[in-house]
């Protein structure tokens, strides 16, 4: 799905698990593409997922089917967040 003018880097875990990466070229331009995000999909039923911001990079993580998170995908944010915070 394009937010904000943007169309993802799509990518699959344990075959099922969609990650959706989104590169914006500013944190705001980031957070326009989740309230776009929220305002498509108001009326729908949602399936389970994560959602993570680290600057201008959106992820959203559907791990639907599955009863737990693949905590290397919040490793792999909170590092990423990480390195884009310290200079």
């Amino acid at each position: 799905m394009t937010l904000n003018g943007v169309k993802p880097q799509a990518f699959f875990i344990h075959d099922e698990q969609l990650i959706s990466i989104y590169i914006y070229s500013s944190s705001r331009g980031a957070k326009k593409g989740i309230k776009d995000f929220e305002d498509k999909t108001a009326a729908a039923d949602v399936v389970a997922h994560g959602r993570y911001q680290a600057a201008n990079i959106l992820i959203f993580y559907n791990y639907e089917g599955h009863s737990l998170k693949d905590e290397r995908v919040e490793m792999v944010v909170r590092d990423l967040k990480t390195l884009l915070t310290s200079d």
